[in-house]
């Protein structure tokens, strides 16, 4: 017989839905300046997870059918992916005209000078990407809620598995 902790602990174990995983954190892009994540849980299903599409429209599935966890996975990368983007092509085009600016003035500037430029060109690009910033904010949002509908359906199929798991114990 186990001892009664032993028991409660295997017992929380068999309702705890979720596996563990290990996701690796890299270091800083150094144009995104965005840290990358390596996803290292494993998926369950036989379908290849090497590609970043899947080769079907997974919509076209009953619930049943969809391996919900692949569409998770592919749709994190595809976030990822989308963020990294943005963000080092807003930075890169940040420095070219942060750059620009500062090599308008002459080389002997005083320092103020250096500041007033910079300060004034700092308003100026929050001014100006003020609209694309606010759709990159929208977009950002209308996918971070796919991924959390996805991941919670991912959930809900592990732990009816695990539920069904029961009933032939």
């Amino acid at each position: 017989m186990l001892p009664r902790t032993s028991l409660a602990r295997a017992y929380k174990r068999l309702i705890h839905t979720s596996r563990p995983s290990l996701n690796f954190i890299g270091l800083p892009d150094p144009t995104s300046n965005l840290r990358p994540i390596i996803y290292t849980t494993v998926i369950s299903s036989s379908s290849p997870s090497e590609s970043k599409q899947h080769p079907y429209s997974l919509r076209e599935f009953s619930d049943d059918t969809v391996d919900h966890e692949l569409q998770w996975k592919l749709h994190r990368e595809q976030l990822d992916a989308f963020n990294h983007a943005y963000w080092a092509e807003s930075n890169t085009r940040f420095e070219a005209a942060k750059s620009s600016v500062l090599a308008a003035l002459p080389p002997n500037a005083p320092t103020e000078a250096h500041e007033y430029a910079l300060s004034d060109f700092y308003r100026k690009w929050v001014v100006q990407e003020r609209a694309r910033q606010d759709e990159y904010a929208v977009e950002l949002r209308k996918r971070t809620f796919e991924d959390l509908s996805l991941s919670a359906k991912v959930e809900f199929q592990r732990a009816k598995k695990r539920l069904a798991s029961w009933r032939f114990l």
